[in-house]
């Protein structure tokens, strides 16, 4: 007789306990019998009797001989597929991920089947239409210059060594074209390959110039699809039919088999750390893919990560650079534009007399332009628009954030707390400003001053509905003179030909956010949305517009000088002890009573401190975000040694369980959060 071991596809518990690959132990599935008859394998999603119901699970081990007492064994009822629907690669993993990321199996067996796939029959049926292709792209393969071939040699001579290269290439560089022969290696080589892009707004356009280069082969993996095309997609890479995957986070488990190459485009991007549950970092299942198919892993960036470039220094990661854009264009001019000088010359409007005049010249000569609104950072920090003075906690160099509820100014890394200030402490200024401008503001200001000039505007509210951006995209591209205002979904990865100007308003949101990275994410940015301009024979231009110019992080990204920045950051952070000379841990548990809620983190807190001595800092406090859909939240903030990483985690995840938390009270562990909200 033949029994599977299943993982049932519910939030209910009661698994059994597994063994990781350090020796811990992980949750693990039901015994049930395996039918004669049945061709049962590893990997089936299976309908199998649970409780007083029936409900799908997913097939981890298949084994003659079990520990369940025979009067408690039930049998499969039936199999939903004719195929495993998870690849062994896929199981071969999953401990690593769950021990990794402190997951459950079944939270971890939903990122490798997805949804539109769960809870159906997976029949292969006729092919409905592919995702929407932008404009009409001519597949032509250009001759790649001497540090283009020197880069894809360097790869190459890796290729089967599971290596992870650091691509760092200014914008124009010739990335792209460096990513599709690595691909076109790969698929010389019967093998597959994973491309990630931050933001499913660049999806169109890469899938565009991949599909003009490589066919059908190329399949799109991404949230912004209609169900039936996901499922499509999905099955087409299952089957072997494409070999190509791209799409945002979620295509890194992509179900395609003997991967030749994987690749994360704008690696330093905050939307590859997965903040709602389950909780993973995409470099870290990228990590594991590659050293499982042994092929390299390359990470590209105009502006590498600080933990990322950090890890080249000791030879972790092999780094490759471009420093020069392709037929050696020239990098735009960034103009720094003092808002604080405009506002005393009598300019309170958005637009600086620069960007305006700019503006004006861009549509005499029938050109493009791009006006980038920085909305990250949209929390109530407080600001002096005189002389650019900011709100800052005192323990951790990040901006205090307005919480309207206490009155108080608050870190989210600490527990320190101010009151609100009526006049700036620098000039005596009662000019106090927080929040930040929409984009419709934006557009009616310019149809003010360019009436009859086609603005086209591009945010996460136009673009919900399908092919909505696509047919912004495609419009803006075919008209000149026009104008494009959008927020972050503008500012990376797209080419645009004719765009030689660029204006980025309210460039201080971000280094003005409640973060250790705040000056990192402005840094890169500023640096992204700046590569949208002159890429073509035409030199570009750009205007940035701020309150603090003679900030450092503006002083070097006018002058893209990425090595200087970096070494000033690490150095920051090496004397504010954060990442990457230190882990972040936070503990966020949400439930609906809030009285419980405090209670049970009082619990585990106690626990935490009989280790104070190994924690760099430790706190509780409520979550920034204190209630959402009438669940309260609370976290638990830490920092220790990045050496103590792994014994402090599984002290911290074996604290917690030790702890019994409220009924309908959920906790989460989260490894260097890149919100704290």
């Amino acid at each position: 007789m033949k029994y599977a071991s299943v993982v049932i596809d519910s939030t209910l518990g009661g698994y059994a306990s597994k063994t990781a690959p350090d020796g811990s132990k992980v949750s693990a599935g039901f015994d049930y019998i395996v039918p004669d008859g049945m061709d049962c394998k590893v990997g089936m999603r299976v309908l199998v009797p649970f409780g007083k119901s029936t409900t799908e699970g997913f097939v981890l081990e298949l084994k003659d001989n079990t520990s369940v007492a025979a009067e408690r064994l039930k049998a499969i009822n039936k199999l939903c597929d004719s195929f495993s629907v998870i690849k062994p690669e896929f199981l071969d993993i999953l401990d690593s991920i769950c021990y990794k990321f402190k997951l459950r199996p079944i939270d971890v067996l939903r990122l490798f089947v997805p949804s539109v796939v769960r809870g159906r029959k997976t029949d292969r049926r006729r092919k409905r239409g592919s995702p929407r292709g932008l404009g009409n792209i001519e597949n032509k393969k250009v001759t790649l210059t001497e540090r283009q071939q020197f880069v894809v040699e360097e790869i190459l001579k890796d290729a089967e060594a599971g290596s992870t290269f650091v691509l760092h290439g200014v914008t124009g560089s010739g990335k792209t074209e460096i990513y599709m022969r690595i691909i076109e290696n790969a698929i010389n080589a019967d093998k597959s390959a994973v491309m990630l892009v931050p933001e499913i707004g660049l999806t169109p356009q890469v899938l565009a110039v991949f599909r003009a280069r490589f066919g059908d082969t190329v399949a799109i993996l991404h949230s912004g699809l209609s169900q039936g095309e996901r499922y499509d997609e999905w099955l087409r890479l299952h089957s072997g039919a494409a070999k190509i995957a791209i799409g945002a986070r979620s295509a890194i488990f992509a179900p395609v088999e003997n991967v030749g190459v994987i690749i994360i485009d704008e690696e330093h991007d905050s939307s590859y750390f997965s903040e709602s549950n389950p909780r993973f970092h995409t470099h870290e299942i990228a990590l594991l893919r590659a050293k499982f198919n042994r092929c390299p892993l390359i990470l590209g960036s105009a502006t590498p990560s600080v933990e990322t470039f950090y890890k080249t220094l000791n030879n972790e990661y092999k780094l490759l650079t471009l420093d020069r854009r392709v037929n050696n264009l020239k990098m735009p001019a960034i103009e720094v534009a003092d808002m604080v000088a405009e506002l005393r010359a009598g300019n309170s409007g958005l637009f600086s007399r620069s960007l305006i005049d700019r503006l004006k010249e861009t549509i005499e000569l029938k050109n493009q332009a791009m006006i980038f609104l920085n909305r990250r950072g949209f929390s109530s920090f407080v600001t002096c628009k005189n002389c650019g003075w900011t709100a800052k906690c005192e323990n951790c160099d990040v901006s205090l954030v307005y919480h309207k509820e206490d009155n108080l100014l608050k870190c989210h890394y600490c527990s320190f707390r101010a009151t609100p200030v009526i006049h700036c402490p620098v000039c005596g200024s009662n000019y106090l400003k927080n929040g930040a401008t929409g984009t419709q503001k934006v557009v009616d200001e310019l149809e003010k001053l360019f009436p009859g000039i086609p603005i086209f505007r591009m945010d996460a509210d136009n673009t919900k509905t399908k092919d909505s951006l696509v047919n912004i995209l495609n419009s803006f591209a075919e008209t000149r003179p026009a104008i494009l205002v959008g927020t972050q979904i503008i500012a990376k990865g797209h080419h645009f030909p004719h765009v030689s100007l660029v204006g980025i308003i309210e460039a201080d949101n971000s280094l003005h956010f409640a973060d250790y990275r705040a000056a990192e994410r402005t840094f890169g940015l500023i640096t992204q949305v700046a590569g949208r301009a002159g890429r073509d024979a035409s030199f570009g231009h750009v205007i940035l517009q701020t309150f603090i110019p003679s900030h450092y992080v503006y002083r070097l990204a006018a002058n893209y000088e990425y090595n200087k920045f970096f070494e000033k950051e690490l150095n920051t952070r090496a004397v504010t002890k954060y990442p990457p000379f230190t882990t972040i841990l936070r503990v966020l548990v949400t439930g609906a009573v809030d009285e419980t809620i405090k209670a049970y983190i009082g619990e585990v807190m106690k626990e935490l401190r009989t280790r104070d001595k190994d924690f760099v800092y430790l706190g509780a406090m409520k979550s920034p975000l204190g209630r959402i859909q009438n669940k309260f939240r609370y976290q638990i903030l830490m920092r220790f040694e990045t050496s103590h990483t792994a014994k402090m985690i599984d002290f911290v995840d074996s604290t917690v369980k030790s702890k019994a938390a409220p009924r309908d009270t959920y906790v989460f562990l989260e490894i260097n959060p890149q919100n704290l909200s």
